[in-house]
């Protein structure tokens, strides 16, 4: 059974976040759903619809944030692809007992992990559970 139940968004590591967010919006069309700071993580960022996902852009605002050092080695591109996930902790068990680890980490309403791009063919994942909505 899959552990993913969508794609929830790609991030990717801009230097102006102003800038970029004028290039996929005038260009390509795509809304701005939010957009804001992060202090936790150290940046600035903006959400764009695209489908039933979403597409990030995120300016680090210090060395802290490890996007920092990406655009410093790699430029400006495509960061990490995240994947919503219903129960992070109960994932996060799981992957460890096949010896991959999970970081996790309560950012605001939501919990994230991350997975280093050696268990996922050089892909940074991010696994994402959103806060549940009763209804």
């Amino acid at each position: 059974m899959a552990i993913a139940t969508k794609i929830d968004h790609v991030a990717i590591a801009v230097k102006d976040i102003d800038a970029a967010v004028k290039t996929f919006t005038e260009n390509f069309g795509l809304p701005v759903e939010r957009r804001g700071e992060v202090p936790q993580l150290s940046m600035r960022n903006a959400f764009l619809t695209i489908g039933d996902a979403s597409l990030e852009l995120f300016q680090p605002t210090s060395d802290e944030n490890p996007g920092k050092k990406f655009l410093d080695d790699r430029g400006e591109g495509i960061y990490l692809l995240s994947i919503e996930v219903e129960h992070l902790t109960e994932v996060a068990e799981q992957l460890g007992s096949k010896g991959i680890k999970v970081a996790v980490q309560q950012v605001g309403d939501r919990k994230i992990g991350f997975i280093s791009p050696k268990h996922t063919h050089g892909v940074l994942l991010q696994l994402i559970e959103h806060p549940r909505r009763d209804s």
